[in-house]
């Protein structure tokens, strides 16, 4: 499925030394590969973690340091000031020579607050200060006023807060916050949009961001993703289920979808936590993350028709188990190449070792790649976490995360 010559889902040795590339920072959080034409189409925009602040980098198409990017390669900033942490969970290309970070900043002590934030930057490695406050917006409007008045446990929702973009263009910022169980906006589902300037956006709900719950539950809003009508699909959890919900573009819940509004994705035979949305060419959604059966974990990937309803030409309707016997597999990552097959990205965190599959578009494990679909965890050069994935024009699977102890990019053989 590549023009690569080296089999798929082997790491590619080519890429940055010996197939890796060892960042400045603990952690690499989110990649890109940057499209716009010009001298850095196809090179790797990327986001850290590194101490209270985030650090953005750019890799040539090859892993090694972009060094023509920011200082020496880097810019780091942050959300906030010091003493409030900033951690970074996207970075999206933007048009018009922009990138945005996307993640959240913690305020307080003992009692940690978490705030949706964003931060634009000029392509080359400066804040752009036309954005927002100095270049950030942070979100801290108030919660509404019911809630429910017991969590989702942590084993249903993404590992801590997160804030995915899903559709940034010319006219709209627009993003989900997943809080997880953190404070303040806990067991609610959050959406908000954003003009390009950086302020909300209030043609969207009339005050730029919606809160949401499903069936009247705690609920967590995982990701979303853009139709080809304009309105758009979030993914989420709630207490023991997974479910979409859609909407449209000023942020009203579209009832044509499911079952006003709202479909229960299939069950797995444990709790689901979702970490990916991905949406088809033919508006059909894919979930993607895992499911816990006595303690061991499952990947897991499921598909419905664009109206929310099952579809049978799917693995007949049913979640795809992905697993390793007596290892615990989770997935954190998802892309559609350029066939459409479905390629994700993970690791087996009982030995802490990262992996890449594929599956084929009709939900079945890609033979042809690594081993029965999976990527080969018994070789040197691998990272031992996983966090964010992209895919090259030319096939090639980049995945971001750690080695440990460092923040780390590698590149497979797509």
């Amino acid at each position: 499925m590549s023009t690569l010559t080296s089999p798929a889902g082997h790491l590619d040795r080519s890429f940055g030394t010996d197939g890796t590339t060892i960042l400045e920072g603990s952690d690499v959080k989110a990649i890109a590969v940057l499209k716009a034409p010009g001298p850095h189409q196809g090179k790797i925009i990327g986001v850290l973690a590194d101490g209270n602040d985030f650090k953005l980098f750019r890799l040539e198409k090859n892993g090694l340091l972009d060094t023509s990017f920011g200082t020496g390669g880097y810019l780091r900033w942050g959300f906030a000031g010091s003493p409030v942490r900033s951690t970074p969970t996207g970075i999206t290309e933007l048009s018009g020579d922009k990138l945005l970070v996307t993640g959240y900043v913690q305020e307080g002590s003992p009692a940690t607050l978490y705030y949706p934030a964003v931060a634009r930057f000029n392509a080359g490695g400066s804040i752009d200060l036309l954005f927002g406050n100095d270049g950030v917006y942070v979100f801290k409007e108030p919660l509404p006023t019911a809630q429910p008045s017991s969590d989702i446990t942590p084993q249903q929702t993404s590992d801590g807060a997160s804030v995915y973009v899903v559709d940034a263009n010319d006219d709209r910022i627009l993003f989900a916050f997943n809080s997880g169980t953190f404070r303040p906006y806990a067991n609610q589902g959050l959406l908000i949009q954003l003009t390009p300037a950086g302020q909300l956006d209030t043609r969207f709900n009339e005050q730029g961001y919606v809160f949401f719950q499903f069936d009247a539950q705690n609920t967590a809003s995982i990701g979303l993703a853009v139709r080809q009508n304009g309105n758009f699909i979030v993914v989420g959890t709630a207490p023991n289920r997974a479910f979409l919900a859609a909407f449209t573009p000023t942020g009203q819940i579209d009832s044509s979808f499911g079952t006003d509004g709202f479909a229960v994705l299939a069950q797995a035979a444990g709790p689901v936590t979702l970490t990916q949305l991905l949406l088809q060419p033919d508006d059909k959604p894919v979930a993607v993350g895992w499911f816990s059966v006595a303690s061991t974990r499952k990947g897991y990937v499921t598909r419905t028709l664009a109206d929310g309803k099952p579809d049978n030409t799917f693995n007949n309707a049913l979640p795809v188990t992905i697993e390793r016997p007596f290892q615990s597999l989770h997935l954190k990552s998802a892309r559609l190449d350029a066939e459409q097959a479905i390629v994700v990205a993970g690791e087996l965190n009982t030995r802490a070792l990262g992996l890449v599959g594929r599956l084929t578009p009709q939900g079945l494990m890609d033979r042809t790649f690594g081993i029965d679909g999976l990527s080969d965890t018994g070789i040197d050069g691998i990272l031992n976490y996983t966090n964010s994935m992209a895919i090259q024009e030319a096939g090639g699977i980049v995945v971001a995360g750690s080695k440990n102890p460092m923040a780390a990019v590698c590149r497979y053989h797509g």
